[in-house]
């Protein structure tokens, strides 16, 4: 069964992230050509359940400063802020839950992101940052951010086209 978590991981992991990413996310195959971190959630979620993989939905608050974004890019947040809400699964393997992020493509490490590489399926993955991370149950807790749609929308922007 580890064996198949990991193959299911690795093929929402391989599709290329983007920001504000336009999927439908009920689909189930993983031939998008980019996904944003909540479609990969998902996307992975769906494929996990159809194969009897029990998982919930954890949510993170991460800070766009913890990545190596150039800084002309994060300016653009100037009133929203850098701190972002961030989703990804926990799976269950044996009785434990996992944090498990498909979120990073694997050409992300060449500009220092951290990616998850060779996973053994028994440990949480590499997680969206290397930096604070504040984990939530989004079906327990509630949490908003500042939000000045211009600005997301402008960061996304220029995040995909860097």
């Amino acid at each position: 069964m580890d064996k198949k978590l990991i193959e299911l991981f690795e093929r929402v992991q391989a599709i290329p992230y983007k920001c504000r990413a336009e999927n439908t996310a009920r689909e189930t195959n993983t031939n998008w050509s980019y996904a944003n971190c909540n479609q990969k959630r998902n996307l992975l979620r769906r494929i996990l359940d159809l194969v009897g993989f029990e998982s919930r939905d954890l949510n993170g608050i991460f800070d766009w400063n913890d990545l190596p974004i150039p800084k002309d890019i994060l300016r653009i947040l100037k009133n929203s802020g850098t701190f972002q809400k961030h989703h990804l699964l926990e799976v269950n393997v044996d009785g434990s839950y996992l944090k498990v992020d498909s979120t990073w493509n694997l050409e992300l490490e060449n500009i220092g992101f951290p990616v998850t590489k060779n996973w053994d399926g028994k440990n949480d993955t590499e997680q969206i940052t290397r930096g604070k991370i504040l984990f939530y149950s989004p079906h327990i807790e509630k949490i908003s951010l500042p939000y000045f749609p211009d600005e997301r929308i402008k960061f996304a922007e220029e995040f995909n086209r860097w």
